[in-house]
């Protein structure tokens, strides 16, 4: 061990000794091989002849002239390189308009403010409030479909009239288009024309693009462009596009209308404080969510389910005109308000909150003042034939409608006419795409303390009893910023409201329902018997018409008879035979006479009202009172309306609106209105 230690301490003195002149020796050696390879390799051999004959060789390929297809075939052969047809997709896409939105920023330029930034929060939402829904039954113009939903054109030789062409000239605009006066709104103004489809707004852009390049083509050669024709001769060129024109039939439809008030303006404050920017701290409504659950045999209600929307806007988007608002357009949010489908049978009630109307809509012009004190078909009235009666009705309505301590009054949405509503101090606009979450315009704004929320429910069944709440669905105005608080939702494109409080019942009546209206006097032959009003609703053409019939112990309540039907095609009233048969049996009957005051009372003996027991055809038993079917808001509606629609089809006029005329009932809204009521409608 001794020994190999004393060999390795002398290897490394000699390495430290002489190890740098061996490195130096090595490298020496390899830089002595390299420069006697360098010397024995041959070099380039160029002359300068060489020199100028290639340079003169360049300068002719230079100077040489390629014809053009021969480059393009070379290239085809050795670079197989094929035509792309550019040109003629330049022009197809010239042809194409670009809208300047789709090239907007994602969102506006915004001043920082000092020492606060710029870190948003989710807004805020809040539920409608003072609901109110009310039933309905009418006749709607509707396009007719075959059985796949395709819309059915007229054939040759068939009369190409449309239908809605008989009831009046079709708006040439929207909403906001001026007229005084309830009642000068409610007779003068022409209904609105329907809502267009994405198809429809496609067509006429392209058709409007074609005019335009016809008219610059035009003018380059010194023609004069094509003049903007008639509103008739565009719809007719429209419909020719379209396939059409398109038959139209009038349909009867039952429905529920459901109208509300949202605070508006607390809902711009609330944006204001999360969004720190006042300049597009605005709301973008998408649509209005609607729920309902029904009431069960038991008395029992059933759990919270959507209502069909899909169901609903096949009824909407298939109408072929729209009835006139009366609430002013910066006082009906986009997305939130269903719009109003122009009536052939029957009359709107509730879809209007009275307080949102303006004032010069909620007067009657003095004629018709003066024609409600009338009785009868050629009146106003509800054909009770005394402006006494008739206010005494309302005031029972008024309340008997007044429950559950809500602070609703009963004739809420009440409020009905016709005509147009001037444009407010709010505007409106087309609706964003969503996910599109800010922008300087593009929807609907205003800056109203409380606007309208409407829905319309046309799912609903005869005999079913519901309760509604709605909420609202908004745009997240956060959707894709980095500009957020932490835990702020910036991922999805919609933010959901609360839901609101539910509505009070209300029921959609059978068909053929009967009302108890008085108890006969007693008659020892026929036993006691109690005087009915039956009301028809046809699902066929839309129609209501009421008719009375007596009936006593055992009989069935009802029958076939002659009454008159009503026409709002300017024809005329038509006597038709219909079929009243309720199918309801009287099983027993109370009440009528007079009834003396207790004793130590002073006074006239009073009236009792008419109770009658009735056996439906399902076998279920219910009792009828007179107290509550003389004061039941449906029914009057339905009187009120027949008796003003049998008026104007006896005048032969026809019909430009098909807003309600049951003026008792709107009087009853007034009263309200002017008692301050905060629920009137």
């Amino acid at each position: 061990m001794a020994n190999a230690n004393a060999i390795v301490d002398k290897m490394a003195q000699v390495g430290l000794r002489h190890g740098e002149k061996a490195g130096v020796a090595i490298a020496m050696t390899v830089f002595l091989v390299c420069v006697a390879a360098a010397i024995q390799e041959k070099g380039i051999e160029t002359t300068p002849d060489q020199i100028k004959k290639v340079a003169e060789q360049a300068q002719q390929n230079l100077n040489r002239k390629e014809e053009r297809d021969a480059i393009i075939k070379r290239l085809e052969e050795t670079e197989k390189i094929e035509p792309t047809d550019f040109a003629a997709r330049v022009e197809k896409q010239v042809q194409i308009k670009l809208v300047a939105d789709q090239y907007r920023p994602a969102r506006t330029w915004v001043t920082p403010e000092p020492g606060a930034g710029l870190i948003r929060e989710t807004p805020e939402l809040i539920a409608p409030s003072e609901l109110y829904a009310f039933p309905g039954r009418g006749g709607l113009l509707v396009f007719a479909l075959d059985d796949e939903g395709n819309k059915i054109p007229y054939k040759e030789g068939e009369d190409k009239e449309a239908p809605h062409q008989k009831y009046g000239k079709v708006r040439k605009k929207g909403r906001g288009m001026g007229g005084s006066g309830m009642m000068g709104g409610m007779m003068g103004q022409p209904k609105k024309k329907r809502g267009k489809s994405k198809e429809e707004i496609a067509r006429e852009a392209k058709a409007e693009q074609e005019r335009l390049a016809r008219n610059l083509s035009k003018s380059l050669a010194g023609a004069v462009p094509d003049a903007d024709t008639s509103e008739d001769e565009k719809k007719k060129k429209e419909e020719e596009e379209d396939g059409g024109p398109y038959k139209e039939v009038t349909q009867g439809y039952r429905w529920v209308v459901i109208t509300g008030i949202l605070d508006h303006a607390q809902l711009l404050e609330n944006y204001r404080k999360a969004l720190k920017n006042p300049s597009v701290a605005h709301p973008q409504y998408l649509r209005l969510d609607l729920q309902r659950r029904t009431q069960q045999p038991d008395g029992s209600w059933s759990d919270w389910a959507d209502v069909d929307i899909e169901k609903n806007y096949s009824v909407l988007d298939n109408i072929t005109d729209e009835e006139e608002e009366l609430v002013e357009e910066n006082k009906l949010p986009d997305n939130l308000v269903d719009h109003l489908p122009f009536l052939t049978a029957g009359l709107y009630s509730g879809v209007h909150v009275a307080r949102l109307v303006p004032k010069e809509k909620r007067q009657l012009p003095e004629d018709n003042q003066n024609a409600m004190g009338m009785s009868g078909p050629g009146g106003m009235a509800m054909g009770s034939g005394s402006m006494a009666a008739m206010m005494q009705a309302n005031q029972q309505n008024m309340q008997g409608m007044m429950q559950g301590g809500k602070g609703r009054m009963g004739m809420m949405g009440m409020m009905q006419g016709s005509g147009s509503a001037a444009m407010g101090s709010g505007s409106a606009g087309m609706g964003m795409p969503m996910g599109e979450t800010e922008s300087v315009g593009n929807f609907w704004k205003s800056e109203e303390k409380q606007v309208m929320i409407r829905a319309l429910d046309y799912t609903v069944q005869p005999d079913e009893t519901y309760r509604y709440r709605v909420r609202i669905v908004v745009a997240n105005p956060n959707y894709n910023r980095d500009d957020v608080g932490p835990g702020v939702n910036r991922k999805d494109t919609k933010l959901f409201g609360p839901w609101s409080k539910e509505t009070d019942v209300v029921t959609m009546p059978p068909d053929v329902q009967p009302y108890a209206v008085r108890a006969l006097p007693f008659n020892v032959k026929t036993g006691p018997r109690v005087l009915f009003q039956v009301v028809r609703f046809n699902p066929g053409d839309g129609w209501t018409v009421p008719a009375r019939f007596d009936a006593g112990l055992g009989e069935v309540i009802g029958e076939i008879d002659r009454e008159a039907v009503p026409k709002s095609d300017g024809s005329g009233t038509k006597t038709e035979q219909i079929d009243f048969n309720s199918h309801q049996i009287v099983l027993d009957i109370g009440g009528g006479g007079f009834q003396n005051l207790p004793n130590g009372m002073l006074g006239p003996k009073i009236e009792r009202p008419a109770l009658a027991a009735l056996l439906r055809h399902d076998g279920a038993m219910i009792v009828h009172s007179e107290a509550d079917d003389l004061a039941n808001p449906f029914r009057k509606d339905i009187e009120s309306n027949y008796t003003h629609e049998l008026h104007e089809s006896d005048s032969k006029k026809k019909r430009e609106h098909s807003q309600g005329g049951g003026y008792g009932s709107m009087m009853g809204s007034m009263m309200q209105m002017m008692g301050g009521s905060r629920g009137a409608r």
